[in-house]
C-alpha cells in the first residue's frame, strides 16, 4: 500500500476488516509522517461557535455574527487546523485537482460522521462555472470518499473570484450567492441539518448558506469543515 499523499510505500500489518474485504484495500490512507503534518483541533478551551482558541464560550468575531444572525444556535466543529501542510493539500487537491487526494482523511470523517447520523448533511456548492474549470465538488468529493450520505440541496447561482485569492474585507462584503432546491426547501422542515464546508475562514460564506437554511425552518443547524 502506498500513501495518499506522498505515495511512499506503507508497511503494515492488515487489519482483520481488510483481510476479509480485499477489494477494499486500496491506497486511501495517509502514512504516519504525512498524517503527522495536519494538525487535529483541540475540544477544549475553544469557541463554541467557530472553534478558534479561546477562554470565553463565544470569540469576538462568532459575538459579532450573533448580532446579524440573533435567532441562529452557534456551533462550527472542524477537525485539523488550517496550517502549512494542510494548505498545500488543499492546493493540491482542490486548485490543481488531484482529485485522488478526496481519500486522504475517509477514517477522520468516517469517525466524526458516525456520531452525527441523526442529521441531513448538505455539503456547500460550487458554482456552474467552477465546477466547469475544477471538474469536482471538492466537499461533496471528501463525503463520497467517506461514503457519507449527503443531499446537494443548497446550489450557488454567483461565481467570482476564489476566497483564497480575497482579503478579509473581501470576503465580509460578499453577497448572498446560495439558494435551495425546491426540494431542499421542504426537506430541511424541522430536520437537524448539518452543513459541511472544506474550509472555515471568516465565516462570510458559511453563513451565507446557513441563512438560506434557517429562512425554511430546520429543527437544528450546525457547520462543519476539514479545516479551520
Amino acid at each position: 500500500m502506498r500513501c495518499n499523499y506522498c505515495s511512499q510505500t506503507i508497511s503494515r500489518n492488515l487489519t482483520i476488516k481488510e483481510i476479509f474485504l480485499p477489494k477494499k484495500i486500496v491506497s486511501e490512507q495517509l502514512c504516519s509522517k504525512c498524517a503527522k503534518e495536519f494538525l487535529l483541533l483541540e475540544r477544549k478551551e475553544c469557541c463554541y461557535g467557530c472553534q478558534r482558541p479561546s477562554n470565553s464560550l463565544y470569540c469576538g468575531d462568532c459575538v459579532k455574527w450573533q448580532q446579524l444572525y440573533p435567532n441562529y444556535d452557534f456551533h462550527h466543529e472542524a477537525l485539523f487546523a488550517y496550517n502549512q501542510a494542510m494548505q498545500e493539500w488543499f492546493e493540491e487537491y482542490k486548485f490543481k485537482g488531484n482529485y485522488r487526494l478526496r481519500h486522504s482523511f475517509v477514517d477522520y470523517l468516517q469517525a466524526y460522521f458516525k456520531l452525527k447520523k441523526n442529521f441531513l448533511v448538505i455539503p456547500m456548492p460550487i458554482s456552474t462555472e467552477r465546477m466547469k474549470v475544477r471538474g469536482f465538488n471538492q466537499v461533496e468529493g471528501l463525503l463520497a470518499a467517506a461514503n457519507i450520505p449527503y443531499q446537494p440541496y443548497l446550489v450557488r447561482f454567483a461565481d467570482g473570484v476564489s476566497q483564497v485569492q480575497k482579503t478579509r474585507k473581501d470576503r465580509m462584503k460578499l453577497k448572498q450567492p446560495f439558494k435551495l432546491t425546491l426540494e431542499g426547501q421542504k426537506a430541511i422542515l424541522n430536520k437537524d441539518i448539518l452543513l459541511v464546508d472544506d474550509i472555515y475562514t471568516t465565516g462570510r460564506t458559511i453563513f451565507h448558506a446557513a441563512q438560506v437554511i434557517l429562512e425554511n425552518e430546520p429543527s437544528k443547524l450546525y457547520t462543519f469543515s476539514v479545516a479551520r
